[in-house]
C-alpha cells in the first residue's frame, strides 16, 4: 500500500464506525493520509497500466490484491502466465486465508461441466436456449474477431448464434439433455445440400436427422412444438441451402472452439462431472483458473473466457439482501480475456458488489486484441470508461501516456518571457507574461516513474486517477503514490 505512517492511517480508520465489514464506505487502502480508496471505489472498477518491469504487479497490483483478501472478498483470478498460481498462493498464505483458494486445474480435483451447470443452475433463465447461445457467443467472439480484424461485419456473429440456437433446441427436445459432444456431432452431421437431406444413407448415419425424428415423437406444448419445427426447418432447408463457403466458415468457427474442449485435460475439466460452482466466490472462495494462456494457448484463453462469463452472470444474479460480500474479478495481462460483455458487466458491477481489476501494459494491447481499427478503439475506450480508477506506472508507450495526460486534464498556467533589443541608445527590453492551457502532467513524465527494485529501495511510483474525484492531498484530479514491493 502507499507509504504512509501507520499512526495517521489508524487515526483515520478509527473515524469509520460501521460494524458492517462490507460497508461500501470502508477503506481498503490509503493513497495518501487523507485519501482512502473504499469498497465503493473498488466496485467501480480498476485498470492498472504499466510497461514490462514497471512494478504494476508487484506494486499496486499486490497492494490491491492483499487489501481485497484482508477484507474477506471472494473472487475469480484468470491466469496468463504459469507463475500466477504461486503468486496468489503466496498472497493468501500471507493473509492467512490458504484454505479459501480453489485452484481449477487438471492436476486438482475440481471439475465443472458448464453445460450441466447452465441447464440446472439457480435462476429463472436456467436452461433457456438464448442464454446458452450467449454463453457460446462470448467465447467464440475471440476467435471471430481474430479472423475478421477490423471488418465490423456482424453477419458471422448472427449466423453463428442462429446455428447454435437451432442445434440446442433440436438436441434438448430430442434428448432432454445437452452435452458438448452431442452438440458437436449434430452440427458436424448436418446435411450439406438438399439432395443429401433426402438421402437414406445420410439419414441413417446422421445424429442431426435422428434428433429430428426423435424430437418429432416427443410430447410438446405449443411453444415447444413451434421451436422444434423452426429448428427442423433450419436443418433440413435453410442450412443446406447456404453457400458452401459460408456454411463451412460458420461450422468451423464452432468446431474449432469445441474441439479443444472435447479432448485431453479440458474435456476432463469442463465436460465430465461437476463438484463446484462459481457461486462459491460469494462464500469467500478465491477461484483461480490455473490454465495459463502461455502454456495452453488459445484453448486456455477460450476456457477462461467461458468460465469468466458464467461467473459474471452468477454474480449479477446474486441477492445482496442474503449475501453482501464483495467479490473481485482479477486479470493480469487482461488483453487476453477482454470481451464485449465486460463493458456490459462493468456498467452494473457496482450494484452487484463486483470489483473488476484488469492489468495490462498499454492501450494498444486492447486495441489489437479487439481486432484493431476504429471499432476496436471505441470498444476499448467504452470499457475503460466504466473502470473509474486508473493507476499508471512507468510506461514507454506514447499512446497510453498521452491518454493518461488527457485524463489528468489541463490547467491555465502563466508563462513569462524576456525580450531584449539593441538600439543606438543601448540595450532595451522588457518582460511579458501570458496565460496558456497546459497539461498538468506531461506525457513524458509517465516514462520516468520509478520502477522499483534495489536501486529505488523497492519503491514503485504511480499516478492515480479516479473519475469524479479531486484528491485531498493534491487538490487535483490525480495523485502521485508510492507502493512498496517488500
Amino acid at each position: 500500500m502507499g507509504l504512509f505512517s501507520r499512526s495517521k492511517r489508524r487515526t483515520i480508520i478509527e473515524e469509520f464506525v460501521s460494524d458492517d465489514p462490507f460497508d461500501l464506505e470502508k477503506p481498503l487502502l490509503y493513497f495518501s493520509d487523507s485519501d482512502p480508496w473504499r469498497i465503493r471505489d473498488a466496485c467501480e472498477g480498476l485498470q492498472i497500466f504499466g510497461g514490462t518491469g514497471s512494478g504494476k504487479t508487484s506494486g499496486s497490483g499486490r497492494a490491491v490484491a492483499q487489501a481485497f483478501l484482508r477484507a474477506g472478498f471472494g473472487g475469480l483470478v484468470l491466469t496468463a502466465k504459469k507463475d500466477e498460481r504461486r503468486l496468489w498462493e503466496k498472497y493468501l498464505r500471507e493473509i492467512g486465508r490458504d484454505e479459501h483458494l480453489l485452484v481449477f486445474s487438471p492436476s486438482e480435483k475440481w471439475r465443472f461441466n458448464f453445460l450441466n451447470y447452465e441447464l440446472n443452475r439457480p435462476g429463472e433463465g436456467a436452461g433457456q436456449t438464448e442464454n446458452l447461445v450467449k454463453l457460446f457467443s462470448s467465447v467464440m467472439e475471440i476467435a471471430e474477431r481474430k479472423q475478421q480484424q477490423g471488418s465490423g461485419d456482424n453477419y458471422w456473429q448472427r449466423a453463428m448464434r442462429q446455428l447454435l440456437r437451432n442445434a440446442i433446441d433440436l438436441l434438448v427436445t430430442a434428448k432432454g439433455q445437452l452435452s458438448l459432444f452431442d452438440l458437436y456431432e449434430l452440427i458436424r452431421s448436418a446435411p450439406q445440400s438438399i439432395a443429401q437431406s433426402n438421402n437414406e444413407d445420410w439419414q441413417k448415419n446422421s445424429l442431426c436427422f435422428q434428433c429430428i425424428l426423435e424430437g418429432d415423437d416427443k410430447p410438446k406444448n405449443e411453444l415447444q412444438r413451434h421451436d422444434f419445427e423452426m429448428a427442423a426447418r433450419y436443418w433440413l432447408s435453410e442450412f443446406p441451402n447456404l453457400a458452401e463457403k459460408t456454411r463451412s466458415i460458420i461450422v468451423s468457427t464452432f468446431t474449432v472452439m469445441a474441439d479443444g474442449f472435447l479432448r485431453g485435460s479440458l474435456r476432463e475439466l469442463f465436460c465430465t462431472s461437476m463438484n463446484f460452482a462459481p457461486e462459491l466466490s460469494l462464500e469467500g472462495a478465491v477461484i483461480l483458473l490455473d490454465i495459463p494462456v502461455k502454456e495452453y494457448g488459445e484453448t486456455g484463453q477460450l476456457s477462461q473466457v467461458l468460465f469468466k462469463y458464467i461467473w459474471q452472470q452468477a454474480i449479477e444474479r446474486r441477492d445482496l439482501s442474503q449475501n453482501s460480500r464483495p467479490v473481485f474479478l482479477w486479470a493480469d495481462e487482461s488483453q487476453n480475456f477482454i470481451t464485449s460483455y465486460d463493458r456490459e458487466f462493468q456498467s452494473t458491477a457496482r450494484s452487484s458488489r463486483a470489483c473488476t481489476v484488469y492489468l495490462t501494459q498499454n492501450l494498444p494491447n486492447y486495441y489489437a486484441e479487439l481486432g484493431g481499427g476504429d471499432k476496436a478503439k471505441v470498444e476499448a475506450d467504452a470499457f475503460l470508461g466504466n473502470l473509474q480508477t486508473k493507476i499508471f506506472h512507468a510506461n514507454g508507450d506514447n499512446t497510453t501516456n498521452q491518454w493518461a495526460a488527457d485524463l489528468f486534464s489541463k490547467s491555465w498556467q502563466m508563462r513569462g518571457s524576456v525580450n531584449q533589443g539593441y538600439a543606438s541608445g543601448g540595450v532595451s527590453g522588457g518582460q511579458t507574461s501570458s496565460e496558456s492551457l497546459e497539461y498538468d502532467v506531461l506525457p513524458q513524465e509517465l516514462s520516468l516513474l520509478r520502477k522499483g527494485g534495489p536501486e529505488t529501495g523497492f519503491v514503485v511510483e504511480s499516478l492515480i486517477f479516479q473519475g469524479g474525484r479531486v484528491w485531498n492531498a493534491t487538490g487535483k484530479t490525480y495523485i502521485r503514490t508510492n507502493f512498496n514491493q517488500e
